[in-house]
């Protein structure tokens, strides 16, 4: 027998409420661009109300149709009983108060970077960037982000992933981007033509590989090149702190995250001190290195094969 989820509620404000009770009872992993059953209760049923996430108060006794009602409860059903993302379920999701749409093919967007982009980069740069790189793209969240945010500057987006990639297309157009901002098909540096960026952007994968079996069933819907990086969580990492050099501008800046696998990279580079940005609204593991830095940790790895 299937198992099915009925709902008793049917204003928008009710619906939340008892949405939210039901996933809150459930083994249920968030932390995927939602934080809570509260947060994923509200993102669902205003989505299926055709509402903006921050919908107003006015709205709370809106009465949904049936139809919608059905949708929320088949959403509900994927959800709880085959632990799907909500973001998958719905196609869609939101970062720094922006839309991007998503599917399997891409991780679903919730990097702190996000938070220097609003925030302009400061401290770290207070001058206009020009051009903006930013790797392991995936949906293209941050470099969309940082086009909106910086409306004269030319970005490129890049992944490994030409599924992905397609995703990126669509959002680029979505925002009307498509004049700024170009994706491009690349493994890390490899296929960019030469250039010099004002900063580059980076959220690679960077799960060590033995997490995998520990990680809830939610994330493993999501696909494997984005997450996970090696058996200490850096191939990704230092493929970009190497290669960052030769195509940063001299007063470029590189912001790199690696979550958790912070302490993996400062032992990996003992010698060198990484800067880790404070982050208001939550994440770990985000560093900031200048041209320099990402020139000296060159001239390490090359020593540290030599030897």
């Amino acid at each position: 027998m299937n198992e099915s989820i009925k709902l008793t509620s049917i204003q928008l404000r009710g619906l939340i409420d008892e949405v939210s009770i039901l996933l809150e009872s459930q083994s249920l992993s968030f932390g995927q661009g939602l934080q809570s059953a509260r947060d994923e209760a509200a993102y669902l049923v205003s989505f299926v109300a055709g509402l903006p996430p921050d919908f107003s108060f006015d709205m709370d006794n809106k009465v949904l149709t049936k139809q919608e009602i059905e949708l929320i409860e088949q959403h509900l059903e994927k959800r709880i009983f085959q632990r799907q993302p909500l973001a998958y379920i719905l196609g869609q999701t939101w970062l720094s108060g922006v839309p991007f749409l998503v599917n399997q093919n891409t991780l679903i967007p919730r990097s702190p970077i996000a938070e220097m982009i609003r925030d302009r980069f400061v401290p770290w740069r207070f001058e206009q960037p020009k051009r903006i790189l930013e790797l392991c793209t995936g949906c293209g969240c941050l470099g969309i982000l940082a086009a909106l945010e910086f409306e004269n500057a030319k970005v490129d987006i890049t992944d490994i992933d030409q599924q992905a990639l397609n995703v990126a297309h669509e959002n680029i157009l979505l925002h009307k981007l498509e004049k700024r901002v170009i994706a491009l098909n690349s493994d890390v540096y490899d296929q960019i033509p030469p250039s010099q960026y004002d900063i580059i952007l980076a959220n690679p994968p960077y799960v060590p590989q033995s997490e995998c079996a520990y990680l809830p069933a939610e994330f493993k819907y999501e696909p494997v090149h984005a997450l996970f990086s090696g058996q200490d969580g850096l191939d990704i990492p230092k493929r970009i702190l190497t290669g960052a050099t030769q195509f940063l501008a001299p007063n470029g800046i590189l912001i790199l995250e690696v979550g958790q696998s912070a302490m993996n990279l400062q032992v990996c580079y003992p010698q060198h001190q990484f800067t880790w940005h404070e982050l208001d609204d939550g994440g770990e593991g985000v560093c900031v290195l200048t041209r320099d830095e990402c020139q000296l940790i060159f001239e390490t790895a090359m020593k540290q094969q030599e030897n």
